[in-house]
């Protein structure tokens, strides 16, 4: 089904009292803003769902999404989005929906940024506008339109698509721009971590993506054009199965993307962290894709001491995903990485792009339950440093050239 071709025109500004009111989509992660508008008709329960119940006029401003994050992932929701509007027609596009994607503002890294480049081919072809500062006019424009007649402007919906190690830097960012908490904050990030915007309860919704995202030369290797290929693209990302987290599946929805609310959602990102648990890292080390860690038997061995110091050290502190794993659990694992087949895990093409790394928030954290809960995960521990050291050889071999 094209969730794609839906309207927005009947719903936003035709019927449904929402009367040609300007609404922008603000999608922060690197480097895109898209227009989002569409000429067929587009359910009144969905934006009912999206918006919280309200499909009335009563003055209320339009829709606001800001997605903190330009990498492989933000820039294929961008693309969604961009998508949505071309294949709906999107003539008052620019004059009734905004979308921009916020870049990290950093420097090219020393010997080249090739996902920056990619991405800002992507922006090109998809018309999609790019801000790499808060400061940028045209996103401080949006936020004074949305902030005419309010005391406060808060965004509805904030995805943060950065990796964890960033997530600091996101919440600093956005308290210097005084950009408020928002109502709801989609976390789409690997591993376990605290939650980085306080006091939002059920308006703090994680999701567990069973999908990669790879860029894919489209130009017979002229490096002209890229498409982002999708594995495991026909399976849901999985979210707490909360009215919060309903609001932003029927959101998705509506740009065609697929989630589901999932009511064993803790089991779920448990099943998850294991695979990312026993291959990210691993895979820097061993230097190969998800068939190769399957196929290579030293790897092999190395993922079953990886998986059982985990069972032990997280079981504690999960004891309700625990209670919902079936007794084959182990296969669950290993028979999910092979689904992945010749995918590299983002932490390995994160090492090869010369990026940081995810860690503390992947093995570094059944470390620290190991150590909480008396049970040592010495080959946990011994993988970090032998990542940690390839990485300081990476980047030093970077510096010379």
């Amino acid at each position: 089904v094209n969730f794609l071709s839906f309207s927005l025109s009947s719903v936003f500004w035709g019927e449904n009292s929402l009367a040609r009111r300007e609404r922008h989509i603000i999608i922060m992660f690197g480097f895109c803003p898209v227009c989002f508008s569409s000429e067929a008709a587009l359910n009144a329960t969905t934006i009912a769902s999206v918006r919280g119940g309200d499909t009335g006029g009563g003055g209320k401003s339009g829709i606001s999404i800001l997605i903190v994050g330009a990498g492989r992932l933000g820039t294929w929701l961008a693309v969604k989005f961009a998508k949505n509007q071309k294949d709906a027609g999107g003539e008052m596009r620019e004059e009734n929906a905004k979308v921009f994607l916020k870049g990290s503002g950093r420097r090219k890294r020393v010997g080249g940024d090739k996902t920056r480049d990619i991405v800002a081919k992507l922006v090109e072809e998809h018309e999609i506008s790019h801000i790499e500062s808060y400061e940028d006019e045209r996103f401080q424009k949006v936020m004074r339109e949305k902030k005419k007649g309010k005391e406060e402007f808060r965004f509805d919906y904030v995805f943060v698509t950065v990796k964890t190690y960033a997530f600091d830097k996101v919440v600093e960012e956005m308290t210097r721009a005084n950009i408020p908490t928002p109502k709801i904050a989609v976390m789409l990030h690997n591993g376990i971590v605290e939650p980085i915007f306080k006091g939002l309860g059920d308006g703090y919704v994680p999701c567990v993506i069973p999908q990669s995202y790879d860029f894919v030369d489209a130009s017979d290797g002229k490096g002209e054009r890229f498409t982002i290929k999708v594995k495991n693209e026909e399976k849901p990302w999985a979210m707490p199965n909360t009215d919060e987290a309903k609001r932003v599946h029927a959101l998705l929805t509506s740009i065609g993307a697929n989630s589901q609310p999932d009511e064993d959602f803790e089991y779920t990102l448990l099943r998850k962290y294991f695979i990312n648990c026993v291959a990210n890292l691993l895979s820097i080390v061993g230097d190969c894709n998800c068939d190769g860690l399957l196929d290579t038997k030293d790897l092999r061995t190395r993922m079953d001491v990886l998986y059982h110091e985990m069972y032990a050290a997280l079981q504690p502190s999960h004891k309700e995903g625990f209670k919902k794993m079936p007794k084959n659990f182990y296969d669950v694992v290993f028979s999910g990485l092979r689904t992945y087949g010749a995918h590299f895990p983002s932490t390995k093409l994160d090492f090869d792009a010369g990026a940081l790394l995810e860690i503390d928030s992947l093995n570094g954290y059944v470390c620290v339950r190991g150590r909480e809960n008396g049970t040592p995960c010495l080959e946990h521990e011994k993988l970090i440093q032998e990542v940690q050291q390839l990485v300081k050889q990476r980047d030093d071999k970077m510096m010379k050239k």
